[in-house]
């Protein structure tokens, strides 16, 4: 079961362990290194791109036009 699987899902899953790494580590990274407590409007921005790429990867094999 778990390997048949699509590829996106795949990506999805490690995307959110990056984002839960990122989350406990507090600091993350997309152009640039952005640390919760220096610069918490860039960070939370980072984790809300990092989050919206990962959720993509769970609705990709349904996009109507694939």
């Amino acid at each position: 079961m778990w390997l048949s699987l699509p590829w996106s899902y795949w990506l999805g899953f490690a995307l959110i362990l990056w984002l839960l790494f990122d989350l406990v580590r507090g600091e993350a990274y997309i152009w640039e290194s952005y640390k919760r407590d220096t610069q918490p409007a860039m960070y939370w921005f980072t984790m809300l791109i990092w989050i919206a790429v990962a959720a993509s990867c769970f609705i990709y094999p349904y996009w109507p036009f694939v």
